[in-house]
C-alpha cells in the first residue's frame, strides 16, 4: 500500500496515471482536490477511499481503473465531479444512461439523494449506496 504524505493538498494531473502495480493507496485528510487523470489507468487498484476533505474530483480521475470494485466517498456534500471520472468502468447505453461493470460507490447514508442529484454524479446514480462511515 502506498500512503500519500499529510503535506499533500492536491493530487495533481496524471499523478499516478497508469501505475499498473498500484493496488491500494491511502489519501490523507490534507487532500482537497484530485485532479484530471490522477489515477487513470491504474488497472490493479481495487478500492479507493476519498476523505471528506476532498471537494473536487477532476475529469477522468479514475478512468480505466478496470479492477476498481469499491469507491468510498466520505464527504457529506458531494465533491464537484468532472466528466467521465469513472469512464470505462461503465458502458454507455441508449437512449441514455450507464450500465455498471461492477463498481459500487459508497457515500454517507444521509447524502445518497444529494449525490444521485449532483452534476455528473447522476451518471452513476444506480451504483451510489448509503454507507455509515
Amino acid at each position: 500500500e502506498y500512503a500519500i504524505p499529510n503535506s499533500v493538498t492536491s493530487i495533481g494531473d496524471g499523478a499516478f496515471c497508469y501505475c499498473n502495480n498500484l493496488t491500494s493507496i491511502t489519501i490523507p485528510n490534507s487532500v482537497t482536490s484530485i485532479k484530471r487523470s490522477a489515477f487513470e489507468g491504474c488497472s490493479s487498484l481495487t478500492s479507493i477511499a476519498i476523505p471528506d476533505s476532498v471537494t473536487e474530483i477532476g475529469s477522468i480521475a479514475f478512468a480505466s481503473c478496470r479492477s476498481l470494485e469499491s469507491v468510498y466517498c466520505k464527504a457529506i456534500t458531494p465533491p464537484s465531479l468532472g466528466e467521465d471520472v469513472f469512464k470505462d468502468l461503465y458502458t454507455l447505453t441508449f437512449p441514455g444512461g450507464f450500465v455498471n461493470l461492477g463498481c459500487a460507490i459508497y457515500v454517507p447514508t444521509e447524502s445518497v439523494n444529494a449525490y444521485k442529484a449532483a452534476t455528473n454524479w447522476t451518471d452513476y446514480a444506480v451504483d451510489i449506496v448509503g454507507y455509515d462511515f
